[in-house]
């Protein structure tokens, strides 16, 4: 991708809802069968509430037919520990450690919430090396929350992200649609969602249509353990951040009232 080099800016209006962030590593056993006691009593103060539950590869519905067989099928325990306030999620498994948040505010924040959850998993697990390594950043354009309500979305979003709505037959007629891309970057790649789709607002009971950009962007490149895994993210935050501005047309830029920040 040869993406323009945008300015970094903290917007007032943020339209992200998740930003997840995600290590993945060869199986590790114990994690799977044994309660992770030592890695809650170190971070049981910051994510104080703990559940646990089963991923499960099939659906549910032939899974309960399958399990009256079997007592290994969904045997995969996936443990998650939450802020008091749910604005943060961290998850382990025996495949991986992922941090979850829908209260993001910068990146700094972020990724050192993150390394350090890491850093203890390391200590008490000693994963060899990392499989996989993602970030991904959701963002939602609704634009009574922006304020921008009468705004039409061939003003919001670029005719080269979508086209349709500069396509007068079909413009003023399209209810949904979702788009994939599956684009190359400089340490990876990026799987790239966007399009219409529907979102209800609970406090007054009814659907709006929204904008969804949804930014996935992983290497599945073998890396040690070390400073090499954070380079990989902080090149995917900053492909994140051109990504997204370069997905909104200058207007809705100026809606969300972006503020500069120093790098």
């Amino acid at each position: 991708m040869k993406l323009p080099n945008y300015e970094r800016v903290i917007y007032e209006r943020n339209p992200l809802i998740e930003v997840i962030a995600q290590l993945r590593f060869p199986t590790i056993l114990r994690i799977g069968s044994q309660q992770p006691v030592e890695f809650q009593d170190n971070v049981r103060f910051e994510y104080p509430i703990f559940e646990s539950s089963r991923n499960l590869q099939i659906p549910v519905e032939i899974s309960s037919i399958l399990n009256q067989f079997s007592s290994n099928i969904g045997n995969d325990l996936n443990y998650q520990f939450k802020s008091e306030d749910l604005n943060w999620q961290l998850s382990i498994d025996q495949n991986s450690i992922t941090l979850a948040t829908t209260k993001y505010e910068r990146y700094e924040k972020f990724i050192s919430k993150f390394k350090n959850a890491v850093e203890i998993f390391e200590r008490i697990y000693n994963p060899l090396s990392y499989s996989r390594i993602g970030l991904r950043y959701r963002d939602l354009i609704i634009r009574s929350k922006l304020k921008i309500k009468g705004k039409e979305w061939s003003e919001l979003i670029p005719e080269h992200i979508a086209n349709e709505f500069y396509t007068p037959e079909i413009a003023n007629s399209i209810q949904t649609f979702v788009k994939n891309l599956q684009l190359k970057t400089e340490f990876g790649q990026v799987n790239f969602n966007h399009g219409l789709v529907k979102v209800r607002d609970i406090e007054q009971g009814i659907d709006e249509t929204a904008y969804l950009l949804d930014a996935d962007f992983f290497t599945e490149n073998k890396l040690e353990r070390g400073e090499k895994v954070w380079e990989v993210f902080q090149k995917s935050n900053r492909t994140a951040r051109n990504l997204f501005r370069w997905s909104i047309t200058e207007e809705l830029h100026r809606a969300m009232k972006p503020k500069s920040i120093s790098m």
